[in-house]
């Protein structure tokens, strides 16, 4: 879906409940979005946001009074509310993020990113959502019996408690979001 202010795409991965869009409200949504030229970005207020860079070089992100943020280094997260006013300059041309929006109202989140180099078993705590990003490389999860590419996503929720992780060759990079239901 374009954005409001026409800087860019946004591609919906996964919102909670389904169906939810920005104007019904959510209690959290991932999505990934291609930045095509500086800008503002949309105010989401009550809101909580990771952004990640995904490709590109990047940008700097003007929160005015509460300071800048360089968003360069792919995979590295970056959390802001949704209420504070932002500004992305692109560092060089259009890049791609991966955007996590959370209501801390109903959930809480937690956002890891890491390379997979060898097999490592990820803990669903009860009550949870936990999605798998593969932002590089390919994965097998056995206990789905699924073969992950890049940009593919697993939502598990009603499941096993415990997901093993092995990287296909040359490893993986993987964003790994937990949302816990308040």
């Amino acid at each position: 879906m374009p954005w409001k202010n026409g800087g860019g795409t946004t591609l919906e991965l996964a919102v909670e409940p389904p169906g939810a869009s920005l104007e019904s409200g959510f209690r959290w949504r991932l999505s990934s979005a291609e930045v095509g030229v500086s800008g503002p970005f949309s105010p989401f207020p009550g809101l909580e946001r990771w952004l990640l860079l995904l490709e590109g070089e990047g940008f700097d992100l003007d929160f005015g009074p509460r300071g800048r943020v360089r968003l360069t280094e792919p995979l590295a997260p970056v959390r802001f509310s949704g209420d504070w006013p932002a500004t992305a300059t692109l560092v060089g041309g259009p890049c791609t993020d991966f955007n996590l929006m959370v209501d801390p109202r109903c959930c809480h989140a937690r956002v890891e990113s890491f390379r997979l180099a060898s097999p490592r078993t990820l803990s669903r705590p009860a009550d949870s959502a936990l999605l798998v990003f593969v932002a590089g490389g390919t994965v097998h999860v056995p206990e789905a019996d699924l073969h992950l590419g890049r940009r593919h996503l697993l939502r598990v929720e009603d499941g096993p408690d415990r997901l093993q992780l092995i990287p296909g060759y040359g490893g993986a990079a993987l964003v790994v979001v937990e949302l816990r239901k308040i």
